[in-house]
């Protein structure tokens, strides 16, 4: 019996364990333009500030880093690091979203807005992350 119940008890944990941490959190886009719009006429740095998958607040130095040679109406890419200089951050701010990702210690964290909830965001690490093609192979 007790063989059974530890037995259940490992299963649950693994269970529990081998969902995606998640977090949400309120991202006000239309500021953050603003204040983006702000550093650039200023010549000032810029933060962004994010949370991470338990929801403590991480704070990034983040600047423009461009895609393409001419400029994409409305969007608009970061690259940045945090402040204490562990994790590097890379996202993309449309007109009305934001979205990306940044690294910690080599695990990838991903943020995107919650479906059908405005300002509403999510950070999250996925349970695996599938790279390549499926069935990649030569006949």
């Amino acid at each position: 019996m007790k063989k059974t119940a530890a037995l259940l008890l490992i299963l649950i944990f693994g269970i529990l364990s081998a969902q995606s941490k998640e977090h949400q959190f309120r991202f006000d886009v239309k500021k953050f333009r603003k204040e983006w719009t702000k550093s650039k006429h200023e010549k000032s740095s810029l933060q962004l500030k994010i949370f991470d998958p338990n929801g403590s607040p991480l704070i990034f130095n983040i600047m423009e880093s461009s895609i393409s040679e001419q400029p994409i109406q409305n969007i608009n890419t970061f690259k940045g690091s945090s402040m204490d200089g562990t994790k590097r951050i890379s996202f993309t701010l449309t007109k009305k979203t934001i979205s990306g990702s940044y690294s910690d210690q080599g695990v990838e964290v991903y943020f995107d807005p919650v479906i059908n909830k405005k300002s509403l965001y999510k950070v999250y690490i996925p349970n695996s992350v599938q790279t390549g093609q499926e069935k990649d192979f030569v006949p």
